[in-house]
């Protein structure tokens, strides 16, 4: 209930506002590993697109996701969040997979100066994926990829800063075969639940809600899950958002 009359009376506000010409609301769109922006790479159903939010304006982040956390966190936070979040602007962050590290960072390591209403995050790889192995992972991805490794991410920045911003989360439980045996518990073969329930704890678990989680993040809409694998549930929060 909190949540919702939230949201309402951030609509009710921004109505007011956009009416005297003095703000807008931005969802802004942060991509994977391995990208530069969020229409680069597919989803299920062919390419991404960005959120349709009626009264919001949609802004694909062009950020280069091929080096590490810090690099695209200072991309992110220089380009993006500095130029359209602050002053009388609000936003909302949708990302996805590494998207979710690189928000998380940027949380832990900026004193808070944004005016960000919800982080959405679907298949978030924060909690780390026991397939990303320094070394080997970037003879295959790139050299973020090699950042991913479950202890490696856990260790980089205090996952319980989210500077008072609430993280929902959703995840999926089509593994694929081969990586899925490495993964532990239900998996998108990807990131196991562990990481995309961003559970304080790594591990084996088949119920995204059954785990402690980080402080303000927070399961949406289902505890079980999507039947999609990683690629498949990028556009997940954004259809079910109804954007």
């Amino acid at each position: 209930m909190k949540r919702f009359a939230f949201l309402i009376l951030l609509i009710a506000g921004f109505m007011f506002v956009a009416s005297a010409g003095f703000s807008t609301t931005y969802v802004l769109h942060l991509n994977g590993m391995c990208s530069t922006h969020w229409l680069d790479g597919k989803s299920k159903g062919g390419v991404s697109r960005l959120a349709n939010a009626p009264g919001y304006v949609s802004v694909n982040c062009y950020v280069d996701n091929n080096n590490t956390i810090a690099y695209s966190a200072s991309q992110f936070k220089t380009n993006y969040l500095d130029v359209y979040c602050k002053g009388s602007n609000w936003c909302y962050i949708v990302n996805y997979s590494a998207g979710d590290a690189i928000t998380g960072y940027i949380n832990a390591n900026y004193t808070p100066q944004w005016n960000i209403a919800y982080v959405y995050t679907t298949a978030g790889a924060g909690g780390g994926s026991e397939i990303s192995i320094s070394g080997i992972s970037d003879l295959f991805t790139c050299n973020l990829g090699g950042q991913l490794g479950v202890s490696t991410i856990r260790n980089m920045y205090n996952h319980n800063d989210t500077n008072g911003i609430t993280i929902y989360h959703i995840g999926g439980y089509k593994g694929i075969f081969g990586a899925s045996v490495l993964l532990p518990g239900e998996d998108d073969g990807a990131v196991a639940y562990h990481s995309s329930a961003a559970c304080v704890n790594s591990g084996s678990y088949n119920n995204l809600c059954n785990c402690t989680h980080w402080t303000n993040h927070v399961i949406a809409y289902t505890c079980s899950g999507y039947y999609l694998n990683h690629y498949e549930m990028k556009m997940k929060f954004i259809t079910q958002l109804g954007w």
